[in-house]
């Protein structure tokens, strides 16, 4: 029976294991990884990070919410905007019906600001830019916060309320600066093109080193060519197209370097990998889950045959122990008949007036009741023993009796 138990534990111990338990991933930290691999180019490490969290059937809707939302930051940075948008619609999904739902609804929203902002789709951002509340932008941290200032500011400064969009500007300058200052250049490509509508070529060009300077400090190759882009249409709009010439080529090479298109379609063919791994993954667990439960199943059926043939057991004992005690029962009641019979006996013996016993008769009935044989009755009476069985005969007939044992008293 313990030898059975322990291999119940075993295969429970095998459920539980496989079934595993939900475990919450730090979003910060995993932000903090993922964000730091995409800026060093390794995107693909990214996805296989990510698809761990997302493949995991211990991943809680926190965890596969975070996933998916930085999914997306990975393919953003590739310039893959179907892929980001697809993510982002798995993460609002997942965030649905959640205790962060209205969270992550509304950093699902911003993040999709930014891709019809990028991308010029401009009805769509309308669209979304109107469900944009300041309770919805409670829930973004400061450096999304920060970028979407950033895109307030690039509205004023197309409808020409150039100081507006300055302040705005400088603001968004001073949070980066405190959240997140990789990226700054985000801040100083506008103010390249703000600077350069007002007609300061000078501050234009500050503004323009400036971010680059933090786009090599933190060895960002996105916000590199960002910066080289708007110095070309800077150079192009003054006239200067020898130096815009010269910052096309440095975009070419920077942009061959970092490859996004490339890059983009080496994440869907790893994706496409993972995804199979996956599928694969799931067909064995369920094949040996499929095992586990039927271990278990033929487990609890033996020990159920097992109790059942111990209670069967159980019952026969107790059923023949019952008829022992019946058995026990009558015997005692017919040990206390006879005994209560012999009394009676006994009584009637005792009570010899009411026959017709001679003297010799009495005085044989009373040697018996002292254990005497019939030889030593003769010996006493001095008579024959073969008189003294004469004598038994007679008693015997007169008292209705079958044996001498039935005169002891």
């Amino acid at each position: 029976m313990f030898n059975f138990c322990r291999l119940l534990f075993v295969y429970i111990a095998f459920f539980v294991t496989t079934v595993g338990f939900a475990q919450k991933t730090n979003p910060d930290s995993l932000k903090v990884e993922i964000l730091g691999l995409n800026d060093k180019n390794q995107h693909e490490q990214s996805i296989l990070v990510l698809d761990r969290i997302i493949g995991s059937s211990s991943s809680t809707a926190h965890d596969l919410f975070h996933a998916y939302l930085l999914r997306s930051l990975t393919y953003k940075s590739l310039y893959n905007y179907t892929g980001a948008l697809i993510n982002l619609d798995l993460a609002d999904k997942v965030g649905q019906g959640t205790d962060f739902a209205e969270s992550a609804s509304s950093r699902v929203l911003i993040e999709k600001l930014f891709i019809y902002f990028d991308t010029k789709r401009n009805e769509e951002f309308a669209a979304l830019l109107q469900q944009v509340t300041p309770e919805k932008l409670k829930h973004i941290d400061g450096e999304t916060r920060a970028i979407y200032e950033c895109i307030m500011g690039h509205l004023e400064m197309h409808k020409g309320n150039y100081s507006v969009a300055n302040a705005i500007y400088d603001n968004c300058i001073l949070l980066l600066e405190k959240e997140s200052p990789k990226h700054l250049p985000i801040v100083y490509k506008v103010k390249v093109e703000l600077y350069n509508l007002m007609g300061q070529q000078d501050k234009a060009i500050a503004a323009y080193e400036k971010g680059m300077s933090y786009a090599e400090q933190f060895g960002i190759d996105l916000y590199k060519i960002t910066m080289l882009e708007t110095i070309i249409y800077f150079y192009a709009d003054n006239g200067n197209y020898k130096d815009a010439y010269l910052a096309q080529l440095e975009v070419t090479k920077q942009r061959r370097k970092y490859d996004a298109a490339n890059r983009s379609g080496k994440l869907n063919d790893l994706e496409k990998e993972l995804l199979q791994q996956r599928n694969d993954i799931t067909l064995k667990n369920r094949k040996n889950m499929t095992i586990a439960l039927t271990g278990v199943i033929v487990l609890l059926s033996a020990l159920l045959f097992l109790l059942f043939k111990l209670l069967k057991s159980n019952k026969q004992r107790r059923i023949l122990m019952e008829n022992e005690v019946v058995h026990m029962r009558a015997r005692l009641e017919s040990y206390v008949n006879r005994k209560e019979h012999r009394e009676e006996d006994d009584n009637v013996l005792l009570n010899l007036e009411k026959y017709d016993l001679k003297k010799r008769h009495i005085e044989i009935i009373d040697l018996i009741r002292e254990g005497k044989t019939n030889k030593e009755i003769g010996d006493i009476l001095f008579i024959s023993e073969n008189t003294v069985k004469y004598h038994l005969k007679v008693i015997f007939e007169k008292l209705n009796i079958d044996n001498r044992s039935s005169l002891r008293g």
